[in-house]
């Protein structure tokens, strides 16, 4: 069967010259894409090194390093750039990286003098290490980590051919759509994009359209200048994107205050986290092609896909051909098929079916609905897991709440219910948690704060006796509990002010 590289090949023979890379400053065709690739994965065979992160912003460069590793059989590990330090100094050592790559010398830390250049844009810089930390499956051509639940980022493990196979199947679902031009709006860190944005697009012999996302208006992972990326939109004429739901809902606003006018899209793919039918029937009322799907990096980020010929709002589409989803008895979604060799680290074999820990169902006509998550998982709306507990201990023991809620399942970000027993005022408490937020990733900083008095009580049926949340009880309840709380922003304190304080 075809890998994704011997299907560029094949578009560099019958369209040379056709635009495969498009970025503001650079282009690059078939032909020198491939040309490229093949000179950097020489140098990188030569270099000796094994396992290389992938750093930098969104640029034609990251892409070619990416496909480059590909080709000389290397182990990739794309580094997000939304990530803390400690994250990304734990995603080196737990994958034992040799080396960093970056995409164009303008993704150097300031101050580099260790990285070189090893191809046009790209620059190497050789980490010393003792070795791999944690195992590595063989077979494992990427590494790719989630934002990391509890604020530990986990890595995935998947060959070639689980990334093949879902760019295979992907052709299959939305290859009669003509697309020709797709523009990158999620960071190519991202697996999602880097798969159904990238390997899709050059599959299918289109254009790529990749910007640095600070050119989009985007800043961190979960700020945006909106006029910037409808700019970027016009300037670009995408007929497809790959949306977070926080997106889907700026475009479809900006559509219905007529910001869209003369963009043709052919298909626009939503998911990482709840898409509500409104916001679909919104769209489609403003005749944009909005799909929802569903899927997680341990199948090669995308298992099931609305499209036009199969589309049911509220439904997150029918199972691509490369996966076989099941349900159990106990409501879980099941998947077996292209999924990963196990996770960096963990020596066991993962098991087939893979649990997914989602709750859903079939409806009669095969659509798969996705209802929940087992666990109390929160997703924001620009796709980033946060584990709720993770936070709440935080603030504890942290800020010294003696009890905390953190809320907010596809918000762009997280909020919190705090209650403080001390003498503090509500400014004080903002402060307190501006402070924890310079050191959390961005898109886990928590946005508003309620702060109470009163503690939650067994009593009113919120926490168990030994002083444990009762989750479905505070939700059902959290209206008249924020109603009834002070209010008070920590984004709006200043770092300074943080500190201060």
């Amino acid at each position: 069967m075809s890998s994704l590289l011997d299907t560029v090949l094949q578009r560099v023979m019958e369209q040379p010259d056709a635009i495969a890379l498009k970025s503001p400053d650079e282009s690059f065709t078939y032909e020198e894409l491939m040309t490229a690739v093949e000179v950097l994965a020489e140098r990188l065979r030569e270099s000796g090194l094994q396992r290389l992160g992938l750093c930098g912003d969104n640029s034609p460069g990251w892409i070619i390093a990416d496909l480059a590793c590909r080709l000389a059989e290397l182990v990739c590990v794309p580094v997000p750039g939304f990530f803390s330090e400690k994250q990304v100094q734990h995603l080196c050592d737990s994958a034992g990286l040799q080396g960093l790559l970056f995409g164009r010398p303008a993704d150097l830390p300031s101050g580099d003098i260790e990285s070189v250049p090893i191809w046009g844009p790209v620059c190497l810089r050789t980490l010393h290490t003792t070795g791999v930390e944690g195992h590595v499956p063989a077979g494992t051509a990427k590494i790719t980590f989630t934002s990391g639940s509890t604020g530990t980022p986990r890595g995935v493990c998947l060959s070639g051919e689980h990334q093949d196979a879902t760019v295979r199947a992907l052709a299959e679902r939305v290859g009669s759509l003509g697309i020709r031009r797709h523009l990158c709006v999620l960071p190519l860190a991202t697996l999602l994009e880097n798969v159904a944005g990238v390997y899709l697009p050059l599959s299918l012999g289109a254009t790529v359209h990749v910007w640095p996302v600070s050119q989009l208006g985007f800043t961190g992972s979960s700020q945006l200048d909106v006029p910037k990326l409808l700019q970027a939109l016009h300037a670009c004429q995408p007929d497809s994107l790959i949306l977070v739901p926080e997106l889907a809902t700026l475009l479809v606003t900006a559509a219905e205050q007529g910001a869209l006018s003369g963009l043709r899209f052919r298909f626009l793919a939503v998911g990482g986290g709840k898409v509500s039918t409104a916001l679909l029937d919104r769209a489609d009322a403003q005749g944009l092609p909005l799909y929802e799907g569903y899927g997680l990096s341990e199948c090669g980020s995308v298992v099931a896909l609305n499209g036009p010929d199969a589309n049911r709002p509220g439904c997150v589409g029918r199972p691509l051909s490369h996966v076989e989803v099941s349900v159990s008895n106990l409501g879980e979604i099941l998947v077996r098929g292209n999924t990963h060799l196990g996770y960096l680290g963990d020596e066991r074999r993962p098991r087939e079916p893979l649990a997914t820990g989602d709750l859903g169902q079939f409806d009669d006509d095969g659509f798969l609905v996705v209802n929940g998550r087992s666990k109390n998982l929160l997703i924001t709306s620009y796709g980033r897991n946060i584990n709720p507990e993770w936070l709440e201990s935080e603030l504890v023991q942290s800020v010294g709440a003696r009890q905390a809620l953190v809320f907010g399942d596809g918000e762009p970000r997280p909020r919190a219910l705090l209650v403080i027993a001390d003498s503090r005022d509500s400014d004080a408490v903002a402060r307190a948690v501006a402070e924890l937020n310079r050191t959390l990733p961005d898109y886990a900083r928590l946005s508003q704060l309620y702060i109470r008095r009163e503690p939650l009580s067994p009593h009113q049926g919120h926490v168990t006796p030994n002083g444990r949340l009762i989750r479905p009880r505070l939700m059902a309840d959290l209206g008249e509990l924020l109603a009834a709380a002070e209010q008070s922003d920590p984004a709006a304190i200043t770092l300074s002010e943080a500190r201060c304080g």
